[in-house]
């Protein structure tokens, strides 16, 4: 869900971190059933780029292989444990068939997978080789082979798939055009649209109305733009480096962005110092943390009306510590 991994860098102060979520043993199972999904995913490539696929996995993603094959511990979990409460929570009420779950969870990683693979793809920080487009292009098949299988039976399944892929396009190579952290965060949200796919058709196939399910990606949009939010504090420094445009950009007075938009062609440190002290005069990372705590408080309320009180604790932990930290 967001331009990384989830693991904490050096780049942020040492208060602004999520807080963390203890996994029990359900949920430790569920996501070894989201795992598996991607190793369908590597063995459904042609055998002779298997080892050079693990190898890229284990490079680009941090991906332990050893002793277990674990590319989403580096997910927060309410990224895949929305599906795991999704299944668990309502299927006492409507039992969706074993091949809509498979589905739903199919659609879901190749989502995940996808977003920081073409997040690097054009950022250019992969290269577009023959391998890359291979495995971007087989998750992508899979992805929308399951996601024309569940929509079938949901009266306007098809028409909600189309529009997601066509937000998710329409944004993943572009700018905000909206410069503002308002209008940053909104571009985000349709940066994520795959990701709203699974929730979105699973949350019909399970009997529930259409306010549930907009409430659902409301609150399930809020968490990931949380986590780019934290992604940008974290990267603060690399981000200047390379001049990319993130929420500590958009926060900046417009002449400090200039001076951000020289970094990666001028190695003036003069410049750096500058923008490092705009950002601490205007509170900047202090107002995108309050930013942060407040789209995790509205995906816990929303997540807790629906009854998905399990995913909501689960975002409650994330949010503790920097509630914490704002009210000192």
């Amino acid at each position: 869900m967001a331009k990384s991994t989830g693991i904490a860098k050096a780049d942020a102060g040492p208060s602004i971190r999520f807080g963390p979520i203890v996994l029990n043993e359900a949920l430790k199972s569920f996501r070894h059933e989201m795992n598996a999904e991607i190793m369908a995913l590597l063995r459904s490539l042609p055998e002779t780029v298997h080892t050079d696929t693990v190898v890229f996995l284990m490079r680009h993603f941090g991906t332990p292989c050893f002793p277990r094959f674990d590319y989403f511990r580096n997910y927060y979990a309410p990224s895949w444990s929305l599906l795991y409460w999704l299944h668990r929570e309502y299927n006492h009420a409507t039992r969706p068939a074993p091949q809509d779950l498979r589905d739903a969870n199919t659609i879901h990683a190749m989502a995940l997978f996808m977003h920081p693979l073409d997040d690097h793809l054009n950022d250019g920080q992969l290269p577009a080789s023959h391998l890359n487009v291979l495995i971007r292009s087989q998750a992508w098949m899979r992805m929308n082979l399951a996601a024309a299988r569940l929509a079938a039976g949901i009266a306007d399944g098809e028409r909600r798939v189309a529009n997601l892929l066509d937000a998710y396009y329409a944004a993943i190579g572009s700018t905000p055009a909206d410069e503002t952290i308002d209008g940053y965060c909104g571009h985000f949200r349709a940066q994520m649209a795959t990701g709203l796919i699974a929730p979105s058709l699973l949350g019909s196939k399970l009997g529930r109305d259409d306010d549930f399910v907009t409430t659902l990606l409301d609150a399930y949009a809020s968490f990931g733009i949380a986590w780019r939010l934290m992604d940008d504090l974290q990267d603060f420094e690399s981000d200047m480096a390379s001049g990319s445009h993130s929420a500590i950009y958009f926060g900046l007075p417009m002449a400090s962005r200039g001076l951000w938009d020289l970094a990666p062609r001028d190695q003036d440190q003069a410049h750096d110092t500058h923008i490092r002290s705009v950002v601490r005069d205007h509170g900047i990372q202090e107002m995108i943390r309050d930013r942060i705590c407040s789209e995790l408080t509205s995906a816990a309320s929303k997540m807790a009306r629906l009854r998905l009180e399990g995913l909501a604790e689960e975002i409650r932990s994330l949010a503790t510590p920097l509630i914490m930290e704002s009210i000192r």
